[in-house]
């Protein structure tokens, strides 16, 4: 079995702002989830340093790490020019006495500029130390966000500093990733952190054009689970070189200058085969997945999609054992929905037994419109609906999602939404339109006491974020009622994979969620035309 000797570079210890009461924080709770997700080491900072000021979060962080060989301390830093932390001569010397292998500078947290007259004083004897940078623009006490690095920025202080590893981390990378590659052609010592990253084939891509050196493996623990990036990386279509180098030696090579001590780790065994699976990328021939959740047409759109062709798409569901994916279009999302819903008629008919095409609707073209849409579609052979009036800008509960409901009630179709509203809304329509299968479009709670009543009500795992995320789903509304979605070609198909495969649950359960239930739903909803 394969070993990658992971090693992650994104992972905060303490108290953070939005920590929930029993949810993991401790370091403790850090080296129990690398000891199940087989992850050997792990660079990590502390909340204070990440959230308040990096003073506080620096002390503590030594101490969090002293005794525990597996996680190494992370300090963040500010501006220099005041008296709250040591000139940047003698902060380069205690991160060396403290084996501090890297600096977290999070320009938006604590309101700061990257520009020379601001940050340069402070980089100037890190450049010469060749300590890797990380850079972070997301903002602890503001809403989640993407595409937030200001690149123009990073891309000077990459250019005025060459000698210093820059590595970026974000929430998400996401419609910015075409000037990622233009900074990434610009700056040979700029990284990209990867638990932001989650973008379809977004690590072969990236790979093949500039090197996996220019990769780093980093989970955004506990925001985020370990499975997630592990299997986006141990399942990409990469050669087994690139992925050690991801996987921990590219961040064991830009920490080597302050001499840390790697011990040498034995990973537990995985728990159960789709664990395995998650950990080393080798996938039991047996082993097939049915998936609720996809999008087509990824030749054209918005942002970039790497291997978006039909015969690329399905190359990639092949080579993941992916059987089955229900589609719709991404111009409906963004644009013309009649255009889209056309493309998705057409993989339809190239492969009708892969993809169960459904209709993208749009609210705003009114009653009428929508109907003689469906019709249309129903002739072309798609057999079910998608609604996505959140992207739309039309009110989640507006009177114009019933025409969509009914018409799935009337003809016994699944319909998935984006986002269904209130629960109070949600159990309305499952009321209402009984005859019809709704499917809440990405992992939600919300509805867990109305699923208790309804039968015709289901949710899509994607995204399952946190640490016990899909743990918590499945006591919330049991694992007969969670439905594996990818996301795909949005999102890569092993991201969304990895927080089930690498679960705290049982092989049964697994094998419900990752495509036993919508087997069986596809036996009684949306059938095949006579």
């Amino acid at each position: 079995m394969t070993d990658w000797n992971l090693f992650d570079a994104r992972c905060t210890v303490g108290r953070h702002l939005t920590l929930r009461e029993g949810a993991p924080h401790s370091a403790a709770d850090l080296l129990a989830d690398m000891d199940h997700c087989g992850i050997a080491e792990a660079l990590v900072l502390e909340a204070l340093g990440r959230e308040n000021h990096p003073a506080q979060g620096n002390r503590r962080v030594i101490e969090i790490a002293a005794g525990q060989p597996r996680l190494h301390p992370a300090w963040s830093a500010l501006p220099p020019g005041t008296d709250e932390q040591p000139e940047p001569a003698e902060l380069l010397r205690q991160m060396r006495e403290h084996r501090v292998g890297a600096l977290f500078l999070f320009p938006r947290q604590y309101c700061f500029s990257l520009s020379d007259w601001s940050l340069d004083a402070l980089l100037e004897p890190l450049a010469d130390a060749r300590v890797p940078v990380f850079i972070n623009h997301d903002q602890v006490m503001a809403p989640w966000g993407t595409d937030l690095t200001d690149i123009d920025a990073v891309v000077g202080l990459c250019r005025r500093w060459p000698a210093l590893p820059v590595i970026v981390s974000e929430f998400r990378i996401r419609r910015a990733q075409r000037s990622f590659y233009r900074a990434l052609d610009a700056c040979p010592n700029l990284h990209i952190e990867l638990s932001g990253y989650w973008l379809y084939r977004g690590i072969e891509y990236i790979t093949r054009r500039w090197g996996s050196e220019r990769l780093i493996f980093g989970s955004n623990w506990p925001a985020f689970n370990h499975g997630m990036t592990l299997a986006m990386l141990t399942c990409a279509d990469i050669d087994g070189r690139d992925k050690r180098n991801i996987a921990g030696d590219n961040l064991r090579r830009l920490i080597s200058w302050c001499s840390p001590n790697h011990p040498e780790v034995r990973p537990a065994p995985p728990a159960d085969e789709f664990a395995a699976f998650a950990r080393t990328g080798e996938r039991p021939a047996a082993m097939e997945f049915h998936d609720c959740h996809g999008h087509i047409g990824g030749l054209a759109c918005h942002y970039h999609i790497p291997g978006g062709s039909l015969e690329e798409t399905v190359a990639e569901m092949d080579r993941l054992g992916e059987r089955t994916v229900c589609v719709f279009s991404f111009e409906g999302v963004f644009s013309d929905e009649a255009a889209g819903n056309d493309v998705v008629a057409e993989v339809v008919r190239r492969q009708p037994d892969r993809f169960v095409g459904f209709t993208l609707l749009n609210p705003h073209r009114g009653r009428d419109a929508m109907l003689r849409e469906l019709e249309r579609c129903a002739k072309l052979g798609l057999r079910g609906v998608k609604l996505i009036a959140h992207y739309q800008s039309y009110p989640a509960e507006g009177p114009l999602i019933d025409v969509a409901c009914r018409w799935a009630h009337e003809r016994r179709q699944i319909i998935l939404n984006h986002d269904w509203g209130s629960a109070g809304q949600i159990e309305r329509l499952t009321a209402e339109y009984p005859n019809a299968c709704f499917i809440a479009g990405h992992a939600t709670t919300a509805y867990a006491d109305v699923m208790k009543r309804r039968e015709n009500l289901f949710v899509c795992s994607c995204p399952l974020l946190g640490p016990r995320s899909c743990e918590e789903m499945v006591r919330a509304i049991g694992a007969d009622r969670l439905l594996f979605g990818s996301d795909l070609q949005d999102l890569p198909i092993p991201w969304g994979l990895g927080p089930i495969l690498a679960a705290r649950i049982s092989p049964d359960e697994k094998r419900l969620i990752l495509g036993e239930n919508l087997k069986r739903i596809l036996q009684r909803y949306s059938l095949k035309a006579c």
